[in-house]
């Protein structure tokens, strides 16, 4: 479940895991995300706030559900999901992921595609993908790779393995890592004030050019 609102000049995009699992970034997840920034679009919000719960921010795709996936479903699958990354990077608010616990695969895509991150310390995050045979279809090998430094995301992707988040901070992934949810919060509010004391345009104008700056470096 995607839960949406506004207060003020502050939007929030709240992931809602079934209970006892972790939000995937399956099919059905991939819409209603989708549908919830195409709701902010043209909304007052300048900032758009975007959390997980239950100890997770997101994991990425359903394993099982792509092993049953023709040529064509996953070709159809890895367009959704850049269908979202796309929309997010020219959304006009500055969108803040907020990550609490795991961010694993796709959801390191995901993340990814926020303006900032922010992380408890307590979060891992990984990309399993050589671990699996598999390779991220949402674009994480150029979209990670521009955030992170050049042996830390050759180490990241190449391993498999699960880090932590001060060394997704030192690897430039990450803004800024916190001690626990609540100071994480705290960080947030205080960066959306600042965010919404800029004019929407400049803010806009901004986010255009360090996208094109990301895309050619």
């Amino acid at each position: 479940m995607i839960d949406i609102k506004i207060d003020g000049l502050t939007a929030y995009i709240d992931l809602v895991p079934a209970e006892g699992k972790f939000t995937l970034l399956d099919v059905d997840n991939l819409k209603l995300i989708i549908s919830a920034f195409r709701k902010l679009q043209e909304s007052p919000a300048k900032v758009i706030r975007i959390y997980g719960h239950g100890g997770c921010f997101a994991v990425g795709a359903d394993l099982k559900t792509l092993h049953t996936y023709s040529g064509f479903d996953a070709k159809w699958f890895s367009r959704l999901g850049n269908t979202l990354f796309g929309l997010m990077r020219t959304m006009p608010q500055v969108i803040i992921g907020e990550i609490d616990g795991f961010c694993m695969g796709g959801g390191v895509d995901f993340a990814s595609a926020c303006d900032l991150r922010l992380a408890t310390a307590g979060s891992k995050f990984a990309h399993p993908g050589s671990k699996l045979g598999l390779i991220t279809g949402f674009g994480g090998t150029q979209s990670v790779v521009r955030l992170m430094k050049s042996g830390y995301a050759n180490r990241f992707f190449l391993s498999g393995n699960v880090y932590e988040a001060d060394f997704m901070q030192e690897a430039g992934f990450l803004n800024a890592v916190y001690e626990n949810r609540g100071e994480m919060h705290k960080g947030a509010v205080s960066l959306a004030e600042k965010i919404n004391r800029k004019p929407r345009q400049l803010l806009t104008g901004f986010k255009g050019s360090l996208d094109i700056s990301k895309s050619i470096s």
